[in-house]
């Protein structure tokens, strides 16, 4: 009971915003965020001039534990005052690889609208160490083409209908990612800096400056990740359980089962060996950095297929010990599980709480 606590309570969770995000859901955030990348502001020389920008994400999938690939539509109004010689578009800075397409362009209300569809091959890096119980971000970071300039990216906030991160806005609400399930999206900024200039006469990277996101809220669906990860150890854990009930000193009973103390060596080597295969199998799939919580299931199984092969081992060269003396093997078979679930529960805590 007190582990599926401590599971439902990682399950419900909200969703947090990441560290330094500042989320925008209304104009006046948006003002606030226009005010503060524009700095205090002198009387000489041209305005910071800002681009309403929006995004739509129609499609996102793990191309492999760290890569990420998303397509979807960006569109940028351009008042009719800003210089002709400006360049229009987006630059995503941390993305490996980018396409842009211009599938429209018109004229309205005193500004020129222009519309791409993108697919983007992002690098990121996620923690996978509450794998399955995890949760996941997948961002954006906009910057302007002309960077170079005073030119600044800011929210089109006419071009939604809620920015409330619950309404999903900026994403398609049929985008079907496999093992996932989006918990919400926002945009946001965040003050940033930088140990570099990129080469700009007059840029000062190590000076605070603030940058838009798009961010999406990914939860793993833990329904997904049980077939693969949890029902091989729980079914191990049963032909262990099994193995621990019938060994005894009742010979009778071992033949009946058809059960050799001195065998269960090798059907313990055997369960070793898959539960390498399968322990194996995750680290490949997730390429996690430290050890994930998912993990905690195949040190228990090492642990307890060595206690019982220890448990086969005693029972034939000791048989005379106090521990089989007056009820045979039956305590190994009572500790067994109570063993399993408290040590589960003790490495659950710390993990998930």
């Amino acid at each position: 009971m007190a582990l599926l606590w401590v599971w439902a309570g990682a399950l419900d969770a909200p969703p947090q915003t990441a560290k330094g995000d500042v989320l925008l859901v209304s104009d006046a955030d948006v003002d606030r965020y226009e005010e503060l990348t524009a700095g205090p502001g002198t009387d000489v020389g041209p305005a910071p001039a800002f681009i309403p920008t929006g995004i739509f994400v129609e499609a996102v999938r793990f191309d492999g534990p760290y890569t990420v690939v998303a397509s979807g539509f960006m569109w940028q109004r351009y008042a009719d005052e800003l210089p002709d010689d400006l360049d229009a578009g987006v630059v995503m800075p941390e993305a490996e690889s980018a396409e842009y397409v211009e599938v429209y362009r018109t004229h309205q209300d005193g500004e020129t609208l222009i519309g791409w569809s993108f697919s983007v091959t992002l690098r990121q890096q996620f923690d996978y160490s509450r794998y399955p119980f995890d949760r996941q971000q997948v961002w954006f970071e906009l910057w302007h083409v002309e960077f170079a300039r005073d030119v600044y990216l800011t929210l089109d906030t006419a071009s939604y209908q809620s920015l409330v991160p619950a309404t999903l806005p900026g994403l398609d609400g049929d985008l079907v990612l496999e093992g996932w399930d989006v918990a919400g999206s926002y945009f946001a900024y965040r003050i940033t800096e930088y140990n570099a200039s990129f080469g700009i006469e007059g840029y000062v990277g190590d000076e605070p400056q603030t940058e838009m996101r798009f961010a999406i809220e990914l939860e793993r669906s833990v329904w997904d990740a049980i077939p693969g990860n949890i029902l091989p150890p729980l079914i191990i854990l049963i032909q262990l359980f099994v193995l621990v009930a019938v060994l005894g000193k009742d010979r009778e009973r071992l033949e009946d089962f058809g059960i050799r103390p001195g065998a269960v060596l090798f059907t313990c080597t055997a369960l070793i060996l898959s539960v390498l295969v399968i322990h194996n199998d995750l680290r490949n799939r997730l390429e996690a950095s430290t050890i994930v919580y998912a993990e905690a299931i195949y040190l228990l199984l090492y642990v307890a297929i060595l206690a019982v092969a220890a448990n086969s081992v005693l029972l034939v060269a000791r048989p005379d010990l106090a521990l089989f003396r007056k009820h045979e093997n039956l305590w190994a078979g009572v500790a067994f599980w109570p063993a399993i679930l408290v040590a589960l529960l003790v490495i659950t805590i710390p993990a998930l709480a």
